[in-house]
């Protein structure tokens, strides 16, 4: 049994401020609320998202990679990129005080449906990969 036996992890998933896009922690909340592993999702403001999860089932790290795949834009200021890794590396942690093997940790990922979600980005999906 882990030191930290908290698997349930409440975390704070920040977007990028635009004009153009607002709501996103919305919108994010309807993708998220049947996934596997996440207890409780909330926009807490416009563009923070409020996440329950457990962390055997999934990370931050996933829950960050899924939304990015789909065209969310997270906040990626120092301070914000330095707090998810070290998220990353305590968690990865714990997963692994719990048995979870690290090659099942690197092949686990999320996908969200592209097709329900509106597009953030107004150019096609062969362009976005180009800029």
């Amino acid at each position: 049994m882990p030191i930290c036996n908290d698997i349930t992890k409440d975390r704070e998933i920040r977007f990028t401020c635009s004009p153009v896009e607002t709501d996103q922690a919305k919108k994010a909340v309807q993708l998220l609320n049947d996934i596997a592993g996440i207890e409780h999702v909330s926009p807490s403001r416009p563009h923070v998202l409020r996440v329950r999860y457990d962390v055997r089932l999934i990370t931050l790290q996933m829950l960050e990679s899924a939304l990015i795949d789909v065209g969310f834009e997270l906040q990626h200021s120092l301070a914000a990129r330095v707090k998810r890794e070290i998220i990353a590396y305590c968690e990865d942690a714990l997963r692994s005080s719990l048995g979870i093997e690290r090659d099942q940790q690197k092949n686990s990922s999320l996908t969200l449906n592209k097709s329900s979600r509106p597009h953030l980005d107004p150019r096609p999906d062969n362009w976005r990969k180009y800029v």
